[in-house]
């Protein structure tokens, strides 16, 4: 897969992950909204109070966020279903356009109700309306799309797209048909393969990227690879392993050659301890 893709089913995280709004935009809304109180842009500095223009503008980025938050959130789902149905992922832009579009709609309508009500301007009229969503989807798409877009970078269910690479040789009779598979600017020392969803996250001494394949179908074609599986979501390359850390409930942790921490199910400790890695 090398396409920019959303993952073919609901996300591993939480969709609405509370603690990120209070600590990082719930603030930055508040900064902005009192930005705009002082600056008092379209006309609200003549119309409105101070007290006014805070509570027209916090109120109008509040109902903007919850607006954007709920629709994303549906977006994400929606792409995920669709993408298991038809047995591949969908490309970002096709949740990322809908959800601007979808929550531009309704600030749209918010703003028509507020300034119909505050007596600034008649917007029952379709033209007006129109004009109104055109001036409003300015404001959205810059406040939305990097936003939705990061918010997938987090998730891990988005990667930047990335030319064809060239053909290589293919791999020496007697290796893992998996290592076929890893993309040429990853280079073939494999250190670990983490699932993500319906996707696999390729860990390698020079980096990571994602292709469209269950775990359990990697493992079998790494059959005969110093490895093995410590997770039902992890693989680990036996040489990559350069450490080992016991938490206090017991659990045990691989430190790789990367840095990376890998977590060790109680139901494959056993094999872990027996094969010698701890």
């Amino acid at each position: 897969m090398r396409e920019a893709a959303v993952a073919a089913q609901p996300l591993a995280q939480p969709l609405f992950r509370p603690r990120l709004w209070l600590t990082r935009h719930l603030p930055v809304m508040a900064a902005t909204a009192a930005v705009l109180a002082a600056l008092g842009p379209y006309g609200t500095f003549q119309d409105l109070t101070l007290p006014g223009r805070l509570a027209y503008w916090g109120g109008m980025m509040l109902f903007g966020f919850l607006a954007y938050q709920g629709v994303m959130a549906l977006g994400i789902l929606a792409a995920g279903r669709i993408g298991a149905h038809r047995g591949r992922a969908v490309p970002w832009p096709a949740v990322v356009v809908p959800v601007t579009l979808v929550v531009n709609a309704l600030i749209t309508a918010a703003v028509a109700v507020v300034e119909t009500r505050l007596g600034r301007g008649g917007f029952g009229a379709v033209g007006g309306l129109a004009t109104l969503y055109v001036y409003c989807l300015i404001v959205t798409a810059v406040v939305t799309v990097l936003p939705l877009r990061a918010e997938l970078l987090s998730r891990g269910t988005l990667t930047p797209p990335a030319p064809v690479p060239s053909p290589e040789p293919a791999v020496p009779t007697g290796e893992p048909r998996f290592l076929d598979r890893i993309p040429p600017r990853l280079g073939r020392r494999l250190l670990a393969l983490e699932m993500e969803d319906h996707y696999l996250r390729i860990h390698t001494a020079a980096g990571s990227d994602l292709i469209l394949m269950r775990l359990r179908d990697a493992v079998a074609e790494l059959d005969g690879f110093p490895g093995q599986r410590v997770h039902r979501s992890f693989w680990v390359a036996r040489d990559a392993v350069t450490g080992v850390e016991r938490r206090a409930d017991g659990k045990l942790t691989l430190v790789l050659s990367n840095g990376m921490k890998v977590p060790v199910s109680r139901t494959h400790a056993p094999a872990v301890r027996a094969a010698g890695w701890v």
